[in-house]
C-alpha cells in the first residue's frame, strides 16, 4: 500500500473511531438506559476504491442513501483530490484525470 493510501485510510479510520466514541459518550450522558445488543456496530464510513484506472477516469459514486464525503486520486506516490465532481440525475460522482492509477472514495451515512 503506498504511503498517501495508507495514510488517507488511517485518517479515515481516526474518524470513525472518533464518532464511535463521541456516540457513545452522548448516550451514556443522556441520562437514559438502553438495552445493548450483541451486535457489532456498522461503520457509517464506507471506502470504496478501484484497482486500476481506465482511460475513463474511474468514475466512482456512493451507494443510494449514502454522501460522498471525499475522493482521493492516486497516481505513484501522489495523490490529490478527485479532478471532477458530477451530479447526474441526484447522484454525485468522482472522476480522476487519465493519470491516476486508482481512486479512493469515502461515502458516509447520515
Amino acid at each position: 500500500m503506498k504511503l498517501p493510501t495508507l495514510a488517507m485510510a488511517l485518517i479515515a479510520a481516526a474518524v470513525i473511531i472518533f464518532a464511535a466514541k463521541s456516540s457513545k459518550h452522548e448516550e451514556a450522558s443522556s441520562g437514559v438506559a438502553t438495552e445493548q445488543s450483541a451486535a457489532v456496530p456498522v461503520s457509517p464510513v464506507k471506502t470504496l476504491a478501484s484497482a486500476t484506472c481506465a482511460s475513463d477516469g474511474c468514475p466512482v459514486s456512493c451507494e443510494s442513501g449514502d454522501t460522498l464525503l471525499s475522493a482521493i486520486c492516486v497516481s505513484g506516490s501522489r495523490a490529490r483530490f478527485a479532478d471532477t465532481l458530477r451530479v447526474d440525475k441526484g447522484v454525485l460522482t468522482a472522476t480522476c484525470g487519465t493519470s491516476a492509477g486508482n481512486i479512493l472514495v469515502y461515502c458516509g451515512r447520515p
